[in-house]
């Protein structure tokens, strides 16, 4: 019989529980992002997000300390992380800013349109989150604005962002614009998000790109 080396053992071990606890903490997100989709986040509880898990009460309260935890973090994975990694995506793929900006965009009409009640349901929060001055959500939304501010400096390099203006400014622009159009659907179901999107595209393009 051939021997373990403890360590290694040990090593195997460790992985197989970072696996399962991989697994589980998915189940309990897609779960909580089904139902914060579907009924909202007010009306979803806890116990509903355990049963449609198929996990005890006591196993979500290892994983979040409450309800706002979890949707903290899907927040920041969904909302915040996400779009840093397009913006991110965007320099790589593309050789101009105008094809850059308009992927983000693009991207951004997407998961509106197929995830239309659960962004809202992010958004909503995270909006609230901000209100509050231990809430991570101000730091998570200026790395965001980094983003753009590092598309707009990169844009800069090649010559195609206007140098009337500071990447910091141009980067902060582009940020304002989508959280005044994003903020207005929030309070307004009938709000004509999709064409506005459009309109702020077309508008950056104007107002800071090189034609």
């Amino acid at each position: 019989m051939r021997n373990v080396s403890p360590i290694r053992s040990e090593a195997k071990s460790i992985s197989r529980r970072e696996q399962r606890k991989q697994e589980v903490r998915g189940r309990i997100n897609e779960a909580a992002l089904s139902l914060f989709g579907s009924q909202g986040f007010e009306l979803t509880t806890v116990e509903e997000i355990c049963e449609a898990a198929e996990v005890a009460r006591k196993t979500f309260y290892n994983y979040y300390g409450s309800k706002q935890d979890l949707i903290r973090e899907l927040s920041d994975s969904m909302l915040y992380d996400e779009t840093s990694n397009v913006v991110a995506l965007a320099i790589e793929k593309f050789p101009s800013t105008r094809e850059r900006l308009g992927y983000v965009f693009s991207v951004m009409v997407d998961n509106l349109q197929r995830y239309e009640d659960l962004e809202r349901c992010l958004i909503h929060q995270t909006l609230m989150e901000l209100s509050s001055e231990s809430s991570k959500a101000g730091q998570q939304l200026g790395k965001l604005n980094n983003a753009f501010v590092q598309l707009m400096r990169e844009g800069r390099a090649l010559g195609d962002v206007t140098a009337e203006y500071s990447v910091e400014f141009a980067g902060e622009m582009v940020m304002g614009a989508i959280n005044t159009v994003i903020m207005n659907w929030i309070h307004d179901p009938a709000y004509p998000l999709y064409d506005r999107i459009q309109e702020v595209n077309r508008y950056i393009n104007n107002a800071l790109l090189v034609a």
